[in-house]
């Protein structure tokens, strides 16, 4: 795409808003900011298409929705979907509802039923009624936890999942066949079809709840002494509280405090420069309300509420974080601890992401219940649980993504955050925190410690600088880190293994994902991977050590070596 070209024929657009044309007159002697937003469309990562809201093919507007709803609209027609329709939801972001109608207005051109929710609503709710309802598509309307510029689009399947091979590959190549004079429309002319276009029932939103209740275990222990349990909540200024508000009373939590500045469904995030709760700036008003209420936990999860993150009170007025690793290991170990007295867990499925830590294995391993790795991407755990026959107990990967039962495909931190509740009280009855039950973990299995950090690459130029490292990695691998020698490399693009101590390579069955991971001769792991919603490479270290000291200070040193490395 020759973006000085595609630059003229948006600015000749004369039905732009004021907005957009006052954009590119900004960037008119820009020419990078003009490569950045002309030189591609956006495009489909591991949860969706997400970026940038603005001007331009590589931006989130009106046009570039326009013409991903075209393929899938294409694609739901060409297979006789239009009856069985689409679900749409949206979430708190600017112009996420706006988008969100125009998206079922697009739909009904092409006869597809649509149900529309009333209200923002969470990602889980999204992929629930997908189900529920026998949906063909489904389609939520949400940048996650992104910065407050950006917005997104993800779309699901008939199965409930994020949608992933075969299908995707069929509906981003109809996408991509989308003709400038299909694209190039005035939204205002894009009326919908009243009679085509409806709410979705309270009674979806009734059943959501009720399976989302189903998460707590002992709900007869929780009623009793839920109101023991001193509860902060925060919704990011997200969905969360839409189904928790009542979710935490029906519960039996009745002492909840809601941080109120954050529970304005606000789409500029103004409490916040990073609406993510696996980042600790999330939680300072939380923390600071936890310590003036003396609370037990914090919660908080992201603004579509598919994520959800704790810090947890160690001492009166000293709270501390959980990680997803940390969080995810605490929840797998109590689900299966209790779930093994009323059921064979060699009937049950857990699943998890190959960048989530070792303990799940080692702990799936203890309780005999089979434990599925796949890519980064809730997508593909949700087409792991769709073809197995077993019941699915646990889902989970390390960036505070959860699932504890089958009535979603996708992150839940709406029932994740009512078992939560449930394990905390339980642990407090037993003069326990969620720190003491992490620590007891390691005494049993050994400290698993994963650590991972980022490297920001912006813009086009950004993007290509990540796909050369990722080559040159991949054609010319380090040999060690630091003094700790790499012993094999398993390049997830290819799904080959290359053995260095046996000196062969081979092939391993995967989903094919632009990652590498090194494994060291310490038996710790280093996971190099491109992120698939953001500008940025991301690297995980898994270390397994006697010493949480010892672990902490091995990943200091790995980091800088990895560092120069990436250099």
């Amino acid at each position: 795409m020759d973006y000085r070209v595609e630059y003229e024929k948006w600015k000749n657009l004369s039905f732009l808003d004021k907005g957009m044309k006052e954009e590119l007159e900004k960037i008119a002697n820009d020419d990078e900011a003009i490569k950045n937003q002309f030189s591609c469309f956006v495009e489909f990562g591991t949860a969706g298409m997400r970026g940038t809201m603005g001007v331009g093919p590589n931006r989130m507007n009106y046009l570039t929705i326009r013409r991903t709803t075209l393929g899938l609209a294409k694609f739901i027609v060409k297979n006789g979907g239009q009856d069985r329709g689409v679900i749409i939801t949206y979430d708190c972001r600017n112009h996420s509802k706006e988008f969100a109608y125009y998206t079922a207005s697009v739909l009904s051109e092409f006869n597809i039923k649509v149900y529309i929710s009333k209200k923002l609503r969470p990602t889980p709710f999204l992929s629930f009624a997908v189900l529920y309802m026998k949906a063909y598509a489904g389609i939520n309307i949400t940048a996650s936890h992104n910065r407050k510029e950006d917005n997104g689009y993800k779309i699901y399947l008939k199965d409930g999942a994020q949608f992933s091979p075969p299908e995707d590959k069929v509906i981003i190549d109809l996408v991509n066949n989308i003709t400038d004079e299909e694209i190039f429309v005035d939204p205002k002319k894009v009326k919908p079809n009243k009679n085509l276009i409806k709410i979705i029932p309270k009674s979806v939103e009734d059943e959501f709840l009720k399976r989302a209740l189903d998460c707590v275990i002992h709900k007869d222990f929780c009623k009793k002494y839920g109101k023991d349990l001193s509860v902060v909540y925060t919704p990011l200024h997200g969905t969360g509280y839409t189904f928790l508000k009542d979710g935490f009373k029906k519960a039996g939590f009745t002492n909840v405090h809601v941080v109120k500045e954050q529970n304005d469904e606000c789409g500029d995030f103004k409490t916040i420069p990073y609406p993510n709760p696996e980042t600790a700036p999330a939680f300072d008003l939380a923390v600071k309300l936890a310590k003036k209420v003396d609370a037990d936990v914090c919660v908080a999860t992201d603004p579509d509420a598919d994520r959800m993150g704790v810090w947890v009170k160690v001492k009166k007025g000293k709270y501390i974080s959980l990680n997803g690793n940390e969080l995810e290991s605490c929840i797998f170990e109590y689900v299966s601890y209790f779930k093994n007295k009323t059921m064979d867990l060699t009937k049950a499925l857990a699943v998890k992401s190959f960048v989530t830590t070792r303990m799940l294995d080692a702990i799936a391993k203890r309780y005999k219940v089979e434990l599925k790795e796949t890519p980064t991407g809730f997508k593909w755990i949700g087409k792991e649980v769709n073809k197995s026959s077993k019941k699915l107990i646990f889902a989970g990967e390390e960036s505070y993504g959860c699932a504890l039962s089958d009535y979603v495909r996708d992150k839940d931190g709406i029932g994740t955050t009512l078992f939560v509740c449930e394990m905390v009280l339980a642990l407090k009855k037993a003069g326990l925190t969620l720190y003491d039950l992490l620590h007891l973990l390691y005494s049993h299995y050994g400290v698993h410690k994963c650590y991972a950090f980022s490297m920001v690459y912006e813009g086009i130029t950004g993007k290509e600088k990540m796909a050369s490292m990722m080559d040159k990695l991949r054609n010319n691998p380090f040999s060690k880190l630091t003094d700790i020698k790499v012993t094999k490399i398993l390049d997830y693009k290819t799904n080959m293994v290359k053995d260095i101590v046996k000196k062969k390579t081979y092939p391993f069955e995967f989903g094919s994902t632009n990652t590498l991971k090194f494994f060291l001769e310490d038996n710790s792991t280093a996971t190099i991977r491109p992120s698939g919603t953001e500008p940025k490479i991301k690297i995980y270290f898994d270390i397994i050590d006697k010493d949480e000291a010892l672990a902490d200070n091995k990943a200091k040193i790995l980091e800088s070596a990895m560092r120069k490395e990436l250099s």
